[in-house]
């Protein structure tokens, strides 16, 4: 199944602002996240900040894209979401890769780390397919309650003259 990033507009914005998840991942509703909804509010029409649509220009997820590293957009973190009723039904390694290989194009990081919630099973199982090793884990406060997070690391290697 083919995904497409895209800049976002303002009716993107308007839907995600409305995701909610069932259970445990209840933690990444977008409704109860004053600092996630105004990150929305100010991402239309932004660079590295996207939406994410399917074949059929439908929007399934997005995802941001952030410098952390020297020179910058040569190392990037990446926050992904997909749309609450498609998650868990197996497109999770087709929706991570085609944002990170089309977003590697538009913004050309060699190095991409991203932070997911120790709990999230399913998510750390589908980056592990993509190639996203283990890194780090750090502990986060968050609406009151402590997480611990993992911070996961892919690499490409770049070869200049023999070296790396």
């Amino acid at each position: 199944m083919g995904y497409t990033i895209r800049k976002r507009t303002q009716e993107d914005v308007a839907e995600f602002i409305k995701w909610t998840y069932e259970g445990v991942y209840s933690f990444y509703d977008n409704n109860i996240q004053e600092e996630k909804i105004n990150g929305f509010l100010q991402s239309v029409n932004t660079d590295q900040m996207y939406s994410v649509v399917d074949g059929q220009r439908e929007l399934i997820g997005n995802c941001e894209f952030f410098d952390v590293g020297e020179p910058p957009e040569e190392i990037m973190a990446v926050g992904v979401q997909m749309r609450p009723d498609l998650t868990g039904k197996g497109n999770g390694l087709a929706f991570i890769q085609s944002i990170i290989e089309q977003a590697r194009r538009l913004i050309g990081y060699n190095h991409l780390e991203l932070a997911v919630a120790e709990f999230n099973k399913r998510a750390i199982h589908v980056y592990e397919q993509a190639g996203f090793k283990r890194k780090g884990d750090f502990e986060n406060t968050i609406r009151g309650k402590d997480y611990n997070f993992i911070i996961m690391e892919k690499d490409w290697c770049i070869v200049r003259n023999g070296e790396r």
